[in-house]
């Protein structure tokens, strides 16, 4: 490993198709996400996900944060403005690398301050973890903190009530 860590964002949404943002140098930050998205759409299997995390985690350092765009990549790709706005519809999961680990943490998706991290919940998992375990990790975090949200149960009550009228 050439850096101390790599960290990057993965975004799921309601049918768990991912996004992930590697990070990168950012002159006014010190570390953050940079201008790649890369995309895996659902179903796949565990093996899937688990080389997609590996291909955005290398892609980490790859480029420079764009330091002088006041939008971030996800408000760029979802074309939503404002980074509340732009992550409301998604379970954001934020996975580190280091030297010996790899730290997984779920957030809760906060209606006015968008995604606030669940440390209770982090997963450590070691470098050399058993094929599947790491996608166990993300697909609970996503049954958890995106399905089995009340919110998200309501908010799709209420579209498929629109739907009806």
């Amino acid at each position: 490993m050439e850096h101390e860590f790599y960290t990057i964002s993965v975004y799921a949404d309601k049918d768990e198709n991912l996004i992930g943002i590697p990070c990168g140098e950012s002159d006014k930050y010190g570390i953050a996400d940079i201008d790649t998205v890369m995309l895996l759409n659902a179903p796949y299997t565990d093996k899937a996900l688990e080389n997609f995390i590996e291909k955005v985690i290398n892609a980490c350092y790859t480029k420079k944060h764009n330091d002088n765009s006041p939008v971030s990549t996800i408000e760029r790709y979802t074309k939503k403005s404002g980074f509340v706005n732009a992550t409301a519809d998604f379970e954001l999961i934020s996975i580190v690398k280091t030297q010996t680990n790899y730290s997984l943490m779920p957030t809760f998706n906060d209606y006015e301050k968008g995604p606030l991290a669940i440390d209770d919940d982090e997963h450590i998992l070691p470098l050399n973890y058993k094929e599947g375990e790491m996608a166990e990790v993300i697909r609970g975090f996503i049954e958890i903190y995106l399905k089995a949200n009340m919110f998200y149960k309501e908010k799709r009550e209420l579209e498929e009530e629109k739907k009806r009228r």
